[in-house]
């Protein structure tokens, strides 16, 4: 785009990247440059009306529709700086290249052959997990009722423990809550707290930085936030707390869903917290979140009881706060990931269920589904004993956290999907798990 006065397109090389992938524009009005400017988009905090000289980098889940997702770094200005700009990228490149085996002890072990094999063990209750920018695989473990929560990350198939001695307790179906989520943000990894407590003086739930010795940094409060600023329609089952469950990395922030009052948070690297939509009507219980071509994100609803088949559904949720209906005919969604083929997935912790027998809620009836239409899904993998969260791995793989409930004692696994199988995956019986001291 034309910055200086002496800018035109007579002087525009448009061959100046000799490569097939890449498309050369003229922008003679700077609207992208505006567009990118917009902290309300991207949130880049660019100290002019139009960005120019800057690089800005996506990850491999980024998809571009009418807007970008995904933003993994950015910087200015590169002239004169490129040092920056390399260190920016080579760990996206390293991130990369972990998809390909090369025996490097970080991450989960390197999975044997099969549609589906375990690549983690000794998990207690598993939740959200992500992968940095090295490769390695961190997951919330919401651990056992007490000051047994934390996040641990998976070396040669097993924890190790990164931050730990946070807060948990015992919630429906006899599940634990204590850390919810994790998740990345220009290299430092942060975690989702739902086991705090603040009616009895205990840490609030909300957003936490893990440090690099193993303590936690408080960054936005959720709890306060909650007891200030109450949702449309308080559920009869108000936790002054609520209920957070996973978070998406946004620009400068994270979005995140919250399933006691229902709505979706946007949780602030500077601390800041602010809602983006309330969903509180019906009591729906939004739980897994994943991007959205139009800037904004896909959220999941669980479904409050009694629990019926097919009466849990996806929204879209727009960065102005819009909700619209995209897919429904499910049954207790606990995750949702956008796949490498663009194709958006759903986690079922449990299907096939009567709402009169809550013990028709059992193990090896979850399931992960394509979304092939509006109400219609296609088996993905099924026979999943209650999961609890998904994650798409730097491979294109679906790595399947669990379970919800019944892991205690570190029963919880990891389990690695090959999405490349046309086939439904049945999950089998006899898994090998890493063997962890």
């Amino acid at each position: 785009m034309p910055i200086l006065p002496t800018d035109s397109r007579s002087q525009w090389d448009d061959e100046l990247l000799d490569d097939p992938r890449v498309t050369h524009l003229w922008d003679e009005a700077g609207t992208a440059g505006r567009w990118f400017a917009d902290p309300d988009n991207l949130g880049l905090r660019y100290p002019g009306p139009v960005v120019w000289d800057a690089f800005l980098l996506f990850d491999r889940q980024a998809r571009w529709d009418r807007t970008p997702s995904n933003l993994a770094s950015s910087g200015w200005t590169v002239i004169g700086r490129t040092d920056e700009l390399k260190a920016a990228l080579e760990p996206l490149l390293l991130a990369a290249d972990s998809a390909a085996p090369t025996g490097a002890t970080p991450g989960p072990a390197t999975p044997p052959g099969g549609a589906v094999a375990v690549v983690a063990a000794d998990l207690a209750n598993p939740r959200g997990l992500a992968f940095g920018p090295d490769g390695t695989l961190a997951v919330a473990l919401a651990g056992q009722p007490g000051p047994n929560a934390g996040v641990a990350a998976v070396e040669n198939g097993c924890p190790t423990v990164v931050a730990g001695g946070l807060p948990a307790y015992r919630i429906v179906f006899g599940g634990v809550t204590g850390v919810a989520d994790v998740a990345y943000q220009d290299g430092r990894l942060y975690a989702l707290l739902s086991g705090g407590d603040i009616d009895r003086g205990g840490m609030p739930n909300g957003l936490y930085r893990i440090e690099d010795d193993g303590g936690v940094t408080l960054v936005a409060d959720v709890s306060a936030f909650i007891r200030d600023h109450p949702v449309a329609e308080r559920p009869r089952d108000y936790d002054t707390d609520g209920q957070p469950y996973a978070m998406l990395p946004m620009g400068d922030a994270f979005w995140v869903t919250e399933g006691n009052s229902n709505q979706v948070l946007r949780l602030g690297l500077d601390g800041t917290v602010t809602r983006v939509a309330d969903l509180s009507r019906g009591h729906p219980i939004p739980t897994g979140i994943a991007p959205a071509p139009n800037g904004g994100a896909y959220v999941a609803f669980f479904t409050h009881g009694p629990y019926e088949e097919g009466a849990a559904e996806v929204v879209a949720v727009g960065p102005d706060g819009s909700v619209e209906e995209v897919w429904t005919g499910l049954t207790l969604v606990t995750g949702l990931a956008v796949g490498p083929d663009g194709a958006l997935y759903a986690l079922e912790m449990a299907t096939g269920i009567d709402p009169d027998d809550p013990a028709s809620i059992a193990p090896g009836s979850g399931r992960v589904v394509r979304r092939t239409g509006p109400d219609t899904a296609e088996d993905v993998v099924t026979g999943l004993a209650l999961p609890a969260a998904m994650e798409v791995g730097p491979d294109g793989a679906l790595y399947v956290a669990g379970p919800t409930f019944g892991a205690d004692e570190g029963q919880g696994t990891i389990l690695r999907v090959d999405l490349a199988t046309e086939q439904p995956i049945a999950v089998p019986t006899d898994f090998s798990p890493p063997s962890c001291p």
